[in-house]
């Protein structure tokens, strides 16, 4: 075994900064060496700092505070938010890679020191070839191949301001016609109010999963909860929405409303109501079945997934974040979850 040691060397006279000599040969260009760095990265975007003390320590031997990790990990998190729609590469990777450009959009929640609760807005972007077609019996049984191609990003800002960087990151990846990506999302207005304006043209689809929850709503308030007459009502209003989408919706509700007692039509209508103003502004939304047709998503998964991972790492208990540092932990996990992390290290100093 051979031991090396490192001879740290400083002028005494005090006019310049130190060093180890044999740095440069080693090829270390900061205090910490790149491996470690980069380590500490990928374990601090899915555990605490302390964790990734601890794991470091385990797996290679090395003692690292907490806070150092923190700050060394923060500083890489702002730097690949400023990388990430900028980096050439990985934009020739995703236009090389086959299949559909699908664009997936939501929000979710993060514990900040000065304003408490805020909304941090997730953005999917990913590349998919057509599955098989599937037919509007066995819609819930289908299987899309896997991504060819995968980025993510997050950051607390107002909807104006993240809708902004759409295009930016379009024509990094190289999609030059709206009509070609397919944007994905829940209900939520300030998605939509955005996708039209900056998007212009793209194909829009209403999140299967929340258009359904809100028929099992409605299900359950007209024929009471989670009984077998609110599961076949519910059975009949998701068939007809996957097959007919907004004259589906229309359908089922006169269905709902296609009774002789004037007291239960209009105990019913409260019900029906609250589900036509929620489809209403998405009429042109709920492409179902010819997506179903063509073998193409109509769930906004990809983005429920990232939402869920970016929770875990910045919802831990008594978790309180500074929100520059949110915005830096959040692209970091971005990166670290997406086809840019290798991307990011073969750049980074």
């Amino acid at each position: 075994m051979i031991t090396l040691t490192r001879r740290y060397f400083q002028c005494r006279c005090g006019g310049s900064d130190g060093s180890y000599a044999v740095d440069d040969l080693l090829g270390i260009t900061s205090r910490y060496t790149r491996t470690l760095q980069k380590h500490s990265c990928r374990l601090a975007a899915d555990v605490s700092f302390a964790a990734t003390s601890e794991h470091l320590h385990a797996m290679l031997g090395v003692v690292v505070c907490a806070e150092t990790i923190r700050t060394l990990v923060e500083s890489h998190g702002a730097a690949m938010a400023t990388f990430q729609p900028r980096d050439v590469a990985s934009g020739q990777e995703f236009q090389a890679s086959e299949g559909g450009v699908e664009f997936t959009i939501d929000a979710g929640k993060v514990n900040t020191c000065a304003d408490g609760w805020r909304d941090i807005e997730i953005g999917v972007f990913q590349k998919r070839k057509a599955g098989a077609p599937v037919s509007l019996e066995d819609w819930d049984e289908q299987r899309l191949p896997a991504p060819t191609a995968r980025l993510a990003f997050a950051e607390i800002a107002p909807s104006k301001m993240f809708r902004q960087c759409w295009r930016e990151w379009l024509q990094g990846l190289g999609v030059a016609h709206m009509a070609d990506l397919s944007v994905l999302a829940d209900g939520a207005s300030w998605i939509w109010k955005s996708a039209p304006r900056v998007l212009t043209g793209c194909l829009e689809t209403l999140d299967i999963f929340h258009a359904c929850q809100r028929l099992k709503q409605c299900a359950d308030r007209v024929f009471g909860d989670s009984t077998s007459v609110s599961h076949a009502g519910y059975e009949r209003g998701r068939g007809l929405l996957l097959a007919k989408g907004w004259a589906g919706v229309c359908e089922w509700v006169g269905e709902l409303l296609g009774v002789d007692d004037v007291g239960e039509r209009e105990r019913r209508q409260k019900a029906t109501t609250k589900l036509v103003m929620y489809f209403a502004p998405h009429v042109g939304r709920l492409n179902y079945a010819e997506r179903l047709a063509s073998g193409r998503a109509i769930g906004s998964g990809a983005v429920e997934g990232q939402a869920k991972t970016l929770g875990l790492r910045l919802k831990a208990r008594g978790a309180q974040w500074r929100i520059a540092n949110v915005n830096a932990m959040a692209s970091l996990v971005c990166v670290r979850h997406s086809d840019q992390f290798e991307a990011y290290w073969s750049l980074a100093a």
